[in-house]
């Protein structure tokens, strides 16, 4: 097994075990995607959703959007998720919660995240991209190259880029990108 593939994996199982542990400001589990209706613009009170745009460049080109109802649960509005809470790190959007998000045919995985005790309120973070991945169908891009603006109103916009990783079928690439998003009640 390449150390590549091998750092990847390590990398998926401690993001993964990292949201499963995940909790919501209120202190109670956070919703699992598959229990709510993903993706639809609905989410279980009290919550924010997430609409959110994507346009990748790289190995993987993509663009296009989709709705994260599943980050904002337990903020009773846009401007209490972006003040932040007390779980010991702050989630941002990304594809819901141990799911992923199919655009243009492909499935997509990322989450942005900061540190409790580096987060400030609304302004630029940077290394937010959580395990450093983001997962395009069967690849997954690697590294640290990642900033996060958060408005006051918890919309924003992230980037990343020079990300390198690669396919099962043996294809290597690097992978850059841009998401921004707003924050609806």
């Amino acid at each position: 097994m390449s150390t590549v593939r091998l750092l990847t994996m390590l990398t998926a199982a401690a993001v993964l075990a990292g949201c499963s542990a995940a909790s919501s400001p209120s202190g109670q589990p956070a919703a699992n995607a598959s229990a709510g209706s993903a993706g639809s613009g609905q989410c279980n009170e009290p919550c924010v959703i997430f609409n959110l745009q994507v346009n990748f460049s790289g190995l993987d080109s993509l663009q296009g959007s989709f709705v994260d109802n599943d980050s904002g649960t337990g903020y009773s509005s846009c401007a209490d998720f972006a003040k932040g809470d007390s779980v010991g790190f702050v989630q941002g959007p990304g594809t819901p919660t141990q799911t992923t998000t199919t655009i243009a045919g492909k499935s997509l995985s990322f989450l942005f995240t900061i540190l409790h005790d580096k987060f400030h309120g609304p302004g630029t973070y940077v290394g937010v991209l959580a395990g450093g991945a983001v997962n395009i169908g069967t690849d997954t891009f690697l590294g640290t190259d990642s900033t996060e603006t958060l408005n006051a109103d918890g919309s924003g916009n992230a980037s990343f880029s020079n990300l390198s990783g690669g396919s099962a079928s043996g294809a290597q690439g690097t992978e850059s990108g841009t998401v921004t998003w707003t924050c609806s009640k």
